[in-house]
């Protein structure tokens, strides 16, 4: 059985600058919606929507678990499958804490955690690609049936796929991965060239997982997790009133993920929203209800993620999660 390693708690310091920066996030947000607040009532609107945002919640959390079990299976075909769901599910939680992060690089938190339960680096790190990969293909696929609303869907959906197939090939054609830790090698600083390293070898090592069951398995699961968010947008807008075809609200909330996520904007904060904004307005929706639908939305997926991502972290490093013995 692989050696477990025992926690190690997070220097101070280094806990103290991970907290500044989410709560520095946070705190703009909150004075972004405390100014809104002021002429649009924007906060009176989210309190008549609580119990609708408490299903979106749920549903919310729900689609973590199909993400989860996503995880799974993508460590066990890299040869390092979890012997304890719960700690591997509070691991994987735990990266959520940074997920408003560009790219949401802040999720590789999770090497440390996974690490713990002998997880190699590396193989967490082709995971998160693998991962990301299957979301941006789900989303762009779930993000069709509103691709009326924005007229550049075609351009984006066209970047997704160069981006898509550049990984493909960085996996399968050695002549690329050697070109790519070339070209790395000629970056400047010491830290950036092992940075771009790390990253190439994460990409390299896919190759192993493009089998046609893992591959259908992963968008599966994908699609399930997403499909979960979408129709926690969906419900929200219909609770709200808003009498739109339910196909297109549920593709609205993918598409507003995917221009947030193609703006590089640290958890899209901001662009997402006015993405959600745009196209319920072009629906005919108020352009208040609809900034309060959006900030609602955004609540209860992004903002629940970053709790219980902080909770899971505060779990694993008080050491309530301790590892087992090795064996």
């Amino acid at each position: 059985m692989a050696d477990r390693r025992p926690p190690v708690p997070v220097p101070p310091a280094r806990r103290g600058r991970a907290g500044i920066w989410v709560a520095a996030i946070a705190a703009m947000y909150l004075v972004a919606l405390w100014y809104l607040d002021r002429d649009r009532n924007i906060l009176y609107r989210l309190a008549e929507m609580a119990a609708p945002l408490s299903a979106c919640a749920a549903l919310v959390l729900l689609s973590y678990g199909c993400r989860y079990q996503r995880w799974r299976s993508v460590l066990a075909a890299q040869g390092h499958p979890l012997h304890s769901w719960w700690r591997g599910l509070v691991a994987y939680l735990a990266g959520f804490a940074f997920t408003a992060s560009p790219g949401k690089a802040g999720e590789l938190l999770r090497i440390r955690y996974f690490n713990w339960q002998g997880v190699p680096a590396q193989a967490t790190l082709t995971s998160f690609i693998f991962e990301r990969a299957m979301d941006l293909l789900v989303i762009t696929l779930l993000s069709i049936s509103a691709a009326t609303l924005v007229p550049a869907f075609g351009l984006l959906a066209l970047v997704i796929l160069v981006l898509l197939l550049a990984l493909l090939a960085l996996g399968c054609w050695p002549p690329l991965a050697r070109l790519a830790r070339a070209l790395a090698a000629r970056l400047p600083g010491a830290p950036v060239r092992r940075v771009a390293r790390f990253l190439i070898d994460g990409g390299t090592a896919l190759r192993p997982l493009f089998r046609a069951r893992l591959l259908l398995g992963s968008l599966s699961w994908g699609a399930a997790a997403w499909l979960l968010t979408a129709a926690a947008f969906a419900w929200l807008c219909h609770t709200s009133g808003i009498t739109a075809h339910w196909p297109l609200l549920l593709g609205i909330y993918p598409l507003a993920i995917l221009i947030g996520a193609l703006s590089f904007v640290p958890g899209g904060v901001g662009t997402t929203e006015a993405a959600i904004v745009l196209m319920l307005v072009a629906c005919g929706v108020g352009a208040d209800a609809a900034l309060a639908i959006a900030v609602g939305i955004r609540l209860a997926s992004l903002w629940l993620a970053v709790l219980v991502g902080m909770l899971s972290m505060t779990t694993l490093e008080s050491g309530a999660l301790a590892a087992p013995p090795a064996t």
